[in-house]
């Protein structure tokens, strides 16, 4: 996977998508986020039918907005905004299936149903994907980082920042004095922060 292609929407790419006609754009994008959008409908709980249909809902809703769509990062990222669309093209679907169940009996589905329109539900949903996210985001920035930095710098930011190990005992592991090993720790999660910046983008 590339990090870059998986993590930086750029603006560009989201000008180029008012262009219904730049194929290659509307491509790109479409590779990078209907797994995306129908991973977050999964967590929903509903059938890989039901998630495919949303997908589909989501992705004509784009077609329909992005030819005005203006992006203004002081509102959020773009992925926050998808994610929006998507919670709110579930629960659509959601209350049409309350529409076609009214009046059935079927405790089992008004439950299910219900529990897709909770709030408590969205924010749960939202607390996944965050944590999910915030996990690739931070490993793509490792690997970045990785091959800038000096290989007993990043061992040494390894050693103590992951494997939680003692910085005496790196320290004596790497033959390095103990100070290098607390600079060498700070000098990558100050590098790894600015990567997580750039990465986090639109």
């Amino acid at each position: 996977m590339n990090d870059q292609r998986e993590f930086d929407t750029s603006a560009t790419l989201l000008m180029r998508l008012r262009d219904l006609d730049d194929r290659e754009a509307w491509d790109a994008f479409v590779e990078r986020y209907t797994p995306v959008i129908f991973s977050w409908c999964l967590r929903f709980q509903l059938q890989d039918s039901d998630a495919s249909d949303v997908t589909q809902d989501v992705l004509f809703k784009l077609v329909r907005v992005m030819r005005e769509f203006q992006y203004d990062p002081d509102r959020g990222s773009f992925r926050g905004w998808l994610k929006t669309v998507t919670n709110n093209t579930v629960r659509d679907l959601a209350k049409s299936w309350k529409t076609r169940t009214r009046g059935s009996g079927d405790s089992a589905v008004a439950n299910m149903l219900s529990s897709i329109q909770s709030p408590e539900s969205l924010a749960s949903l939202a607390s996944v994907i965050e944590a999910q996210y915030d996990q690739e985001l931070l490993h793509a920035a490792e690997q970045r980082v990785k091959l800038r930095v000096k290989p007993h710098t990043w061992e040494a930011y390894r050693q103590v920042a992951i494997d939680r190990q003692p910085a005496a005992a790196v320290a004596s592991s790497l033959d390095m004095p103990i100070g290098e090993v607390y600079v060498a720790k700070s000098r990558v999660i100050k590098s790894l922060r600015e990567e997580v910046r750039k990465l986090e983008g639109l």
